[in-house]
């Protein structure tokens, strides 16, 4: 098989830190809005991030959350209203976007509000993410539990499991110590360097590319797009598929997918 797999290559792709839909043009207003928390001790950070970009990077050495943001509106008024809470509740260090939403008093169609933060934390911790719209990257923390609404989001780095909720954009995911799960809206899905198993459970439309996955890809439930698996360490298996090919390569235990699909004398699977 010929075919150059999607997944050896995307990890080249940048983080583009401006958030779609929310150009700095049309948001004329903005002020910064940062906290320093005290992460001694922490077990887990958990944010809680709505619209704006968001980035969360584990630092080796750090001993505290670092909170760097700015809050972004069409309204000076309302600007003032945008609020960062950063707060040690017990064993976890919680950062919350607070983006109030009754804008209809302003009388402004054309309203716009977000808040981009920069969150770097101790290096390996785990996290708890839910992202509303605009563009996310995780980087270098342990496990990771995260729920996306829109927008790109990455995760590169994390030494435990890792298992995200995403209603639209494409995914990035790679160099994971743990198992990867995954449930999607629509936008591809692209994983590379896995040391679990590789589990979607639903995928409405995008495609799947996988590589480097040394435990077994599974995909329980697939709506449309092309699936590519390259150097898969156990099974790989496809339980549900609707329109669009399957590719595999270097498989190291049982293939099973559905029968339509099947042309094995090419490694290839054809619509």
């Amino acid at each position: 098989m010929n075919r150059q797999f999607r997944g050896a290559a995307f990890a080249a792709a940048p983080f583009l830190i401006g958030t779609a839909g929310y150009a700095q043009s049309s948001v004329p207003y903005s002020a910064p809005r940062n906290a320093v928390v005290d992460a001694s001790g922490a077990k887990s950070v958990e944010v809680e991030a709505g619209a704006g970009t968001l980035r969360v990077e584990g630092k080796a050495g750090l001993r505290q959350v670092q909170v760097t943001g700015t809050a972004r509106s069409s309204s000076q008024q309302f600007l003032a209203r945008i609020k960062l809470i950063a707060e040690r509740r017990g064993d976890v260090v919680f950062i919350k976007a607070d983006i109030p939403e009754n804008k209809w008093s302003y009388n402004d169609d054309n309203y716009d509000a977000s808040l981009d933060l920069v969150i770097e934390v101790p290096q390996g911790i785990n996290a708890d993410v839910s992202d509303g719209s605009g563009d996310a990257k995780i980087l270098n923390v342990g496990s990771l539990e995260a729920t996306d609404g829109s927008g790109s989001f990455s995760v590169i780095g994390a030494a435990g499991s890792v298992r995200i909720t995403d209603g639209s954009g494409d995914l990035t995911i790679e160099n994971v110590g743990g198992d990867v799960t995954v449930d999607d809206g629509s936008g591809d899905i692209n994983v590379r360097n896995v040391t679990g198993s590789f589990t979607v459970l639903s995928d409405g439309s995008g495609g799947i590319y996988a590589t480097d996955v040394r435990g077994s890809v599974v995909v329980q439930n697939d709506g449309s797009g092309s699936i590519e698996v390259n150097k898969v360490g156990k099974d790989f298996k496809v339980e549900s598929k609707g329109s669009g090919s399957i590719d595999y390569a270097e498989v190291s235990g049982q293939i099973d997918i559905p029968e339509r699909h099947r042309d094995r004398r090419h490694g290839r699977s054809e619509r």
